[in-house]
């Protein structure tokens, strides 16, 4: 029962306490709920980092033919 509700009992101070949300729960909580904009937001920083590989490549590439 304690693990449905996530409630629990602090002996010390004699009454329940809820756990406090950690950083990545926050988190993945916000990405849960939009889901379409962290796709997008995700899709893009992929699609970037390979767009700078790719140029960082091709300038290897013609600095390499000149020499």
């Amino acid at each position: 029962m304690e693990n449905i509700f996530q409630i629990r009992y602090n002996e010390k101070l004699d009454r329940l306490e809820m756990p406090k949300d950690t950083i990545l729960q926050k988190i993945e909580r916000k990405i849960a709920k939009h889901k379409f904009i962290s796709l997008a937001i995700g899709m893009f920083l992929v699609l970037s980092s390979i767009n700078f590989y790719l140029i960082y490549s091709f300038m290897k590439i013609l600095e390499n033919s000149f020499l």
